[in-house]
């Protein structure tokens, strides 16, 4: 008597590759939701460096004596660029100015209007400072008691679940009246 040799798979066999094909299925829907929430993240840091960029770009463009460049808060003096992730939370954040100083003293705002920024949630601010250690200057060189530059850091935020995610450029503003 022969026996027949078994071709196929059961039925049990078939439901287990099925179940293991189910469970890959799953984990790539999973991979492609996260990967969509990455890149809306991408999208919006891009959007923020890219206003923070253009509020750099103006602030390059002021003059020294600005009223705009005002140290307003001298609190923030030595965490200007936000180490402490202060704007990243509900409420107020510790800036020196904010968008309604873009016009201060009726100066002309030429950046990125503020009606293009409404309703997207975005915020800038720019903390202006001029650090000291031990009570002296850092950037005077001559020990004039005159800030050879002032220390400027451009927060843009917008909001993420229950705070906010930001973006920090910082930059340097020479005095040109301590230029050499």
């Amino acid at each position: 008597m022969r026996t027949a040799k078994a071709r196929g798979l059961t039925l049990i066999e078939a439901m287990a590759a099925m179940g293991v094909m189910l469970i890959g299925g799953l984990g790539l829907l999973s991979l492609n939701a996260q990967g969509q929430k990455m890149n809306g993240d991408a999208l919006r840091t891009t959007r923020a460096t890219a206003i923070a960029q253009d509020l750099a770009n103006q602030i390059s463009l002021w003059n020294y004596g600005d009223a705009r460049l005002a140290n307003a808060n001298t609190a923030n003096d030595a965490d200007l660029g936000d180490s402490q992730f202060a704007f990243e939370q509900a409420g107020a954040p510790p800036a020196d100015h904010g968008e309604a100083d873009l016009t201060l003293g009726g100066a002309a705002w030429l950046g990125i209007p503020s009606a293009d920024l409404q309703g997207t949630g975005y915020e800038r601010y720019w903390n202006v400072g001029f650090p000291t250690s031990g009570g002296a200057l850092v950037d005077d060189a001559n020990g004039n008691g005159i800030p050879d530059a002032m220390r400027i850091a451009v927060v843009v935020r917008w909001p993420s679940g229950t705070g906010f995610r930001r973006v920090v450029l910082l930059a340097v503003k020479a005095n040109p009246a301590e230029a050499r």
